[in-house]
């Protein structure tokens, strides 16, 4: 947007004009009425050039156009009359342009349209030093074989916004701003044109540039200066889609991939903020941050993600011409072109977590997607660390269309440092899901680029005894038996997809008892219990781990999952929204009617308990307690001997179930477990004799992939609370119709700064190290890492306590002519009667550890 030479001076021409004849079609535009913040509404166009004017050629603005001319002139001027009162109706300012006497008595708004040279724009504004501004056109497209060329209704209503935001800004301040500038008056531009011209200048010829396709990639305001790329223009797509949330808020509804009538009103509120006058791209960004504040209620981190996300999903749903390609075809090279491209991670029960590394630019946007395989819908969790808490309250992650968007959850990392990221999806299986993850922190002048490390892990957990039945996209029930159908509700609004979709789901996840969700497989880590005294195997005694593995409703997420749009309180409410748009007592009925079936059905849950585990360990124990449940007029089947553990008189049947811990860091807990299965309640233990055998049942083995352990552990699940302006964003978010409202004027004092509520200070920076990785068996300690030999000392202790059972059932069966070895032996003594025994060094130092625990925590060695 060059700036214009300034004006020579030019003199009062109101006597001059008077008694001008017009010609007819000068008299058929209705002039919208005046009014006090808009006193002119006729515009005049002049055959001349304003910068080698003199004060002659305005003696008669009204000549130098030919017969047709003046009839193609006439229409634009009435036209510009139009896009005036359609800029007056939303709100704004009126321009500063110079005057001239109007063909209809009055002043009249002075526009110059004369022959100039093509290769410049076709149409032009700028500001002066004065605060006024010019307005200018070329003659020669404006009118073309007499008649008014269309690519002119789209120019002059652009640059007439251009006008008025001079009206606003000051001639220092519209320099280097062309992604504030250019961007407003080609969404708003376009937007006129469309609505009083009927002209959509970019349809079907240049979707991309109609869309405003630009690398989101990059920090919103670092665009591209090239006259090819035109980036400044294109960011056009940011200030319409805020347009539209505008609009759509008005009825409690949210802005998605169906256009919507757009309210650029709100750019009044944006552009009546203090600027400075030199630019810069994180001062430009708190600018508009306190400007979208208060006119939406939002802010720029918040309106951003949900931006990037739903314009991610505009190809190509909004395409005004059929692709060349295939329409995933045309999505690929979407997402490449505005967000890099995306990286694809697939999950699947071989493979069900996956890593991908983000560059992550300040401000800006980058997308993946997740594919996990099989039907049905299964719960995602995506996860990554930070060295601050900060750098992790700048993302926000949502699905390509914007039907769900969530801040992180965020918590010390339980293992290997820093601190750990949290969202939670319910995604399709058998497709690739689209998400985009925006970097904007809620003061977007302190954003950092990132190299953002995501892992996406799946929970699903499957037996040879459970019977999922999944629910596919469409509703359509696989592998389930037959059974009526309650009849569906109507649509929460047709105006809302977000509601839509959370309703949809909670109807058609009702249906299904899935094996992949987080409800249904989850740990909890139980560390404050007291020690065992005798060996876990037994009962369960001591620290322990619990595995809770269930078929659940596909309907209900837990507290953590992103259902709607916002952080946690704005997902709650959508939870509760959800389920309201279904019908509360309906999905109540229905919910208990899948929990009733849950519990009448054979392995629809197993419990499995082990010694308390740390993260990093993996390793197999063989004395876990399993319990499945045994299904309608049964007891539940347990994981017990079968065979007695005391030979001769008396009874024990130890826990036999058998589980290997595959992979236990914070992002996923996976193992496999398998059981031989006695329902207890159904031996008649009064008839049994020495050494009787336990009925087996059943038999199970399966597998489980638990996301988000850490969870279910008390001492990582600190949560860091949300600020009061954080929560007041939610409820802008979950209710948009009460978000119309400047945050600052309803917070309390001193609510407004970024960190969390009940602390004081910053968190310490943590630097982010691999998880730990450690492989526990029997080994000798010695072997171990020292990292390593904390998180295997649960298996070394396991490893002793059946060595000293086996040496103890062995001393009772031996012959009783054989002395017994004393009970109360000193260490050494100990260790001399094992080499005596024959056992080697290295199975002493094996076994010594685990010797040493016990009776440290049982008053000591005996003194020799």
């Amino acid at each position: 947007m060059p700036i214009l030479k300034p004006l020579k001076s030019s003199l009062l021409v109101s006597c001059l004009t008077v008694g001008f004849n017009l010609p007819a079609w000068a008299d058929e535009c209705d002039l919208p009425a005046s009014s006090a913040e808009w006193p002119i509404m006729e515009f005049v166009f002049e055959d001349d050039d304003p910068s080698t004017s003199s004060p002659l050629d305005a003696l008669n603005p009204f000549t130098g156009y030919s017969t047709d001319q003046k009839k193609a002139i006439a229409e634009f001027e009435c036209y510009l009359s139009k896009v005036a009162d359609y800029y007056r109706s939303m709100g704004f300012r009126a321009p500063n342009l110079s005057t001239v006497k109007g063909k209809h008595g009055g002043q009249a708004y002075r526009v110059n349209v004369y022959d100039y040279a093509d290769d410049d724009k076709i149409a032009k504004a700028a500001p002066r030093k004065d605060s006024s501004s010019i307005l200018i056109a070329d003659l020669s497209r404006a009118v073309v074989d007499g008649k008014p060329a269309r690519p002119m209704y789209d120019h002059l209503a652009h640059e007439l916004f251009h006008n008025v935001q001079y009206a606003y800004l000051s001639y220092e301040q519209v320099d280097n701003r062309e992604w504030i500038l250019e961007g407003q008056a080609q969404a708003v531009g376009m937007e006129a044109a469309r609505t009083l011209a009927g002209v959509d200048l970019h349809k079907v010829k240049k979707d991309g540039f109609r869309l405003g396709g630009r690398p989101y990639y990059k920090t919103l305001w670092q665009v591209d200066t090239s006259k090819e790329a035109q980036e400044d223009y294109r960011t056009s797509s940011f200030w319409r889609y805020v347009a539209e949330h505008m609009a759509a808020s008005k009825t409690n509804g949210r802005a998605g991939l169906k256009p919507i009538t757009p309210d650029y009103s709100y750019l009044t509120t944006v552009l009546s903020q203090p600027l400075n006058d030199r630019a810069s791209g994180p001062a430009d960004g708190q600018w508009l941050d306190r400007g979208l504040k208060q006119a939406s209620g939002l802010g720029l981190q918040r309106l951003y993600a949900a931006f990037a996300s739903t314009f991610a999903g505009y190809v190509p749903d909004r395409l005004t011409k059929a692709p060349d390609g295939t329409p995933q075809q045309a999505q690929d090279n979407w997402l490449k072109y505005v967000f890099g491209g995306c990286t694809e991670l697939a999950l699947s029960g071989r493979a069900p977590s996956a890593d991908t590394l983000l560059p992550q630019r300040k401000n800006g946007a980058r997308c993946f997607k997740v594919n996990v395989a099989g039907s049905g819908r299964a719960d995602v969790s995506l996860q990554t660390r930070a060295e601050t808490v900060t750098a992790l309250q700048a993302l926000q992650i949502g699905t390509a269309g914007g039907t769900r968007i969530g801040s992180p959850q965020i918590v010390p990392s339980p293992a290997g440092g820093g601190y750990l990221g949290h969202w939670r999806f319910r995604i399709d299986g058998g497709v690739p899901n689209v998400f985009i993850v925006s970097n904007m922190a809620a003061d977007p002048a302190t954003t950092l680029n990132m190299d953002l490390r995501l892992n996406a892990t799946y929970s699903r957990w499957v037996s040879d005894l459970s019977q999922p039945r999944v629910q596919s996209k469409a509703g359509a029930q696989k592998a389930a038996p037959a059974k009526a159908k309650t009849a569906p509700s109507k649509p929460a609004t047709a105006k809302d997809a977000t509601r839509n979709a959370a309703q949809n789901e909670v109807e058609t996840g009702l249906e299904a008892l899935s094996s992949q969700s987080a409800l249904g497989a989850h740990a909890n880590f139980e560390r404050k219990r007291a020690r065992c005294v005798k060996p876990f195997g037994a009962s369960s005694c001591g620290p322990i781990t619990s595995i809770q593995l269930s078929l659940t409703p596909g309907a209900m997420g837990d507290m953590t999952q992103t259902t709607g749009t916002g952080g946690a309180l704005a997902q709650f409410m959508a939870q509760m929204t959800a389920i309201a748009d279904h019908g509360a007592l309906q999905t109540d009925s229905q919910w208990k009617k899948a929990m009733e079936e849950v519990r009448d059905t054979e392995g629809s849950t197993v419990t499995i308990t082990i010694p308390l585990i740390e993260y990093g360990f993996s390793g197999a124990f063989d004395n876990a307690e399993i319990v499945v449940n045994g299904g309608a007029g049964r007891g539940n089947l347990q994981a017990k001997g079968p065979e007695d553990a005391i030979p001769g008189r008396g009874q024990e049947y130890r826990q036999s179930g058998r589980v290997n811990i595959v992979e236990f860091t914070p992002y996923v807990m996976r193992g496999r477990f398998e059981a031989q299965l006695t329902d207890l309640s159904a031996v008649d233990f009064s008839k049994a004799g020495e050494d009787m055998t336990l009925p087996v049942d059943r038999t199970i083995s399966g597998e489980f992939v638990i996301a988000a352990p850490w969870e279910g552990d008390p001492e990582a699940a600190d949560y860091l609370q949300q600020t009061t302006e954080a929560a007041m964003q939610d409820l802008s978010q979950a209710f948009p119709s009460l978000g119309n409202q400047d945050l600052a004027s309803i917070m309390p004092s001193g609510a407004q700064g970024g960190q969390p509520s009940g602390t004081s200070g910053h968190l310490p920076s943590s630097p982010v190290q691999d998880f730990p990785r450690c492989t526990c068996d029997c080994q000798p300690i010695a072997t171990l890492s020292p990292e390593c030999k904390p998180i295997c000392k649960v298996k070394l202790r396991a490893c002793w306590a059946e060595d000293s059972r086996q040496k103890k059932l062995a001393e009772q069966l031996r012959p009783t002519a054989e002395p017994a070895a004393s009970a109360r032996q000193s260490r050494a003594e100990y260790i001399e009667g094992l080499r005596r025994e024959g056992m080697s060094q290295a199975q002493i130092d094996r076994i010594m550890p685990g010797i040493d625990a016990f009776w440290a925590e049982n008053g000591g060695w005996p003194k020799q």
